[in-house]
């Protein structure tokens, strides 16, 4: 095609599927509309007046190359664009409707011609699952998306997608087992599928039903990041050397910094003879009581502890047990790379219907496909 249709515009969407024939709206939020009509008419409002104020001012001699009118004149293009950006990102939409055999698909872009596109219910591949990092000003977020996947991008249909991941799992099998199609996943090794008819399995009875997919590694040697300790009834598995990364050190650079700028304003200030508000040494030891808390987040170490009956993950400060979450090994459906986008990095994820435990989020990435395969291999008795 000639026109592109993006996957989806939504941040929250639910294709209610119930009733035939259905239809759904995808398309920017109002809210978003609102607040940057409302933005933009702030900035707007404050050029015209910075603009006005100039006009009535008497002029002087000197003169200056950043002149008010300029600040004036880009604080108004700035609203503008506000204004117009909202206006045309909340135009455009996708209109889907589905009377139980064909999908039909209207895109309106924000200006020009409709775009009419139909596919039939049999050449969708199957229900995706995936997860899409957005950044919205200086906040970020991850958006969950189920799909109905086709290889031609401008036939994908959004099914659900929300900024928040309670029962995105249950949401996602029941659309999987309501088409009938398999459940795609994005995996470390692609797109991973699994029959609809398989959802509700363990991993432990998809073995003993052959349907586990090929193991590729998971035995000893443990790569050098790992320690694995097998005792009597359970095997332990530990990180090693990986307390600390760029994210840890950077953090503990500038909080540093902040405390050393603080305390030395002080102490200059003091020995001048200039008294020292009280609220100000209150904000540096309310700072730095933040900072030695966030300090002892990062010697906070954690191990993967597999038992007979189940898998656990421990957190531990020095030593320590602070907390432990488990899953029991009949109940874990996938065990799979996690990758988070904020921060750019894969974890262990041990998955069932209920919760999803993680680990390993600081190691390399080959580390953790090997740690997979381990513990798969440990779950199913291989």
């Amino acid at each position: 095609m000639l026109v592109h249709v993006p996957d989806h515009f939504s941040s929250h969407l639910k294709f209610d599927l119930k009733k035939l024939p259905a239809t759904v709206i995808d398309r920017s939020s109002p809210i978003k509309l609102f607040a940057g009509f409302l933005c933009g008419t702030l900035l707007l409002g404050l050029g015209f007046l910075e603009l006005l104020s100039f006009v009535k001012a008497e002029k002087t001699i000197e003169t200056s190359l950043l002149t008010v009118e300029f600040f004036a004149f880009v604080t108004i293009l700035i609203g503008l664009g506000l204004i117009a950006g909202s206006f045309l990102s909340f135009n455009r939409y996708k209109k889907i409707t589905f009377n139980g055999k064909e999908f039909c698909i209207t895109y309106a872009p924000s200006f020009g011609i409709k775009h009419r596109l139909s596919e039939t219910l049999g050449n969708y591949i199957g229900v995706r699952l995936r997860v899409l990092f957005i950044q919205t000003g200086l906040f970020n977020r991850n958006r969950y998306i189920i799909d109905l996947y086709h290889r031609d991008s401008d036939k994908i249909i959004p099914l659900y997608i929300s900024t928040n991941n309670k029962n995105i799992r249950k949401i996602w099998e029941s659309y999987a087992k309501m088409f009938k199609m398999p459940a795609l996943s994005v995996g470390d090794r692609g797109l991973v599928q699994r029959e609809y008819t398989d959802l509700d399995k363990s991993l432990q009875e998809l073995a003993a039903s052959g349907k586990l997919p090929f193991i590729a590694g998971g035995k000893f040697p443990a790569p050098e990041s790992l320690f694995i300790e097998e005792k009597k009834n359970k095997t332990v598995i530990l990180p090693l050397g990986v307390y600390w990364d760029i994210f840890s050190s950077l953090f503990l650079f500038i909080a540093i910094s902040g405390i050393f700028v603080l305390l030395t304003g002080g102490i200059y200030l003091t020995i001048r003879g200039t008294s020292v508000p009280l609220k100000y040494w209150a904000a540096g030891a309310a700072l730095l009581l933040i900072v030695v808390y966030y300090m002892m987040q990062l010697f906070r170490s954690y191990q993967l502890e597999i038992y007979s009956d189940k898998i656990s993950v421990t957190e531990t400060l020095f030593g320590k047990t602070q907390k432990q979450d488990s899953i029991p090994a009949n109940k874990i459906e996938n065990i799979e790379l996690s990758y988070n986008p904020t921060i750019d990095r894969y974890s262990l994820a041990v998955i069932s219907d209920d919760k999803i435990i993680t680990f390993g989020g600081r190691l390399p990435v080959n580390d953790l496909l090997w740690l997979k395969d381990f513990v798969i291999r440990k779950l199913i008795g291989n």
